[in-house]
């Protein structure tokens, strides 16, 4: 029987049947940078809010979270706060008993914005920021507070960062109240120098484009300053964040970031893992607070939330490309983890955009 000259004889097969070729072996999948993926489905924006012209002695305290975003953002549902000590020194205060001290191009981040207090001296009784921001003058696009006794001088620019989907993403809830981050210990060309100085000089002048620009800078710091909290983690921290970084969760929220839409099982999951069933659910439950299918419903509604904001074709194939088989499953889970229906969730979503 004739054989084509690139075709190894492989023996005598009836004639008019052929070899069939091998099937193609599954292409594994492209590693996921899961933080990008979690940070690409959230709607992040940012802005320098504040100019604090500060001298010893003097202390302010800011109000509570609820409070602090109706005053700066009224729409929002939370904020996330930044300071950046551009002169002199400072500390800072959490309610929780958690104090630090602040230097020269020194960044904190409160992620949930919590009640803080921030001072020359410590003994000094703060005051309440609200009747000075009532009354701060603007200048250079940003409201300027000058308050103190007329001793050591502080330049301190605050900002914040609004993240609409904040309830959905399973990263942002388990991050520290507080963050922080040495700029003038880096070298001068890293990412974390680069933008804090570049943020304070666009502090500083009224240019066109100036406050777009500080916008962005405000959000590349607070992802700069989340991506150095992660990488520092060890393995066995607790919550999203360390789970990144272990061998065993953190290959599973690779699979379930790559293919959300698969049908998951628990089973089919620890046995591309690499492990047992039992031992996966177990480390999952751990180091996250929840089982790996809970956690992917999670993922799933995030990521139909941004399909949602950026006008998506219909909620019936929103649901499809996030798993779902039928639409009245995916409003009853969207609902019970939205409070309101992804119909009316994208409704006021691009009202907001408007």
């Amino acid at each position: 029987m004739w054989q084509a000259r690139d075709e190894p004889f492989l023996g005598w097969r009836p004639l008019g049947i052929r070899r069939q070729p091998p099937a193609p072996a599954r292409r594994a999948a492209a590693p996921v940078d899961v933080l990008s993926e979690l940070l690409r489905t959230v709607r992040l924006t940012g802005g320098l809010m504040l100019r604090g012209d500060l001298s010893a002695p003097w202390a302010l305290q800011t109000p509570e979270p609820a409070r602090l975003a109706s005053l700066l953002s009224p729409e929002a549902r939370q904020l996330m706060l930044f300071h950046v000590v551009a002169e002199g020194d400072c500390w800072i205060d959490l309610a929780d008993g958690q104090r630090l001290r602040l230097e020269r191009e020194d960044v904190v981040v409160l992620p949930y914005g919590d009640q803080h207090t921030m001072g020359s001296d410590a003994a000094h009784a703060p005051l309440p920021v609200e009747p000075l921001l009532a009354t701060a003058r603007v200048a250079e696009g940003l409201s300027v507070v000058t308050h103190g006794g007329g001793g050591a001088r502080t330049l301190l620019f605050c900002g914040y960062v609004q993240c609409d989907e904040l309830m959905f993403n399973p990263l942002l809830k388990v991050l520290p109240p507080l963050l922080y981050a040495r700029a003038a210990a880096e070298p001068a060309g890293s990412l974390l120098t680069a933008t804090v100085r570049q943020l304070i000089a666009a502090a500083q002048a009224s240019q066109a484009g100036s406050a777009c620009m500080r916008a962005r800078l405000a959000e590349l710091l607070f992802i700069e300053v989340l991506r150095r909290h992660i990488v520092a983690l060890p393995p066995a921290s607790f919550g999203s964040m360390g789970a990144l970084n272990d061998p065993m969760v953190g290959r599973a929220l690779h699979l379930l970031h790559a293919r959300p839409a698969d049908r998951w099982t628990v089973d089919g999951l620890a046995h591309q893992v690499g492990t047992s069933r039992s031992r996966l659910a177990a480390r999952f439950k751990t180091m996250l607070g929840q089982p790996p299918m809970q956690y992917l419903t999670g993922w799933r509604l995030q990521l139909a939330a941004r399909l949602l904001r950026e006008g998506a074709p219909g909620v019936a194939a929103v649901a499809a490309r996030v798993g779902y088989e039928s639409e009245a499953a995916f409003n009853r889970a969207f609902k019970r983890h939205c409070g309101e229906p992804p119909a009316t969730w994208r409704a006021r979503a691009q009202t907001r955009r408007m």
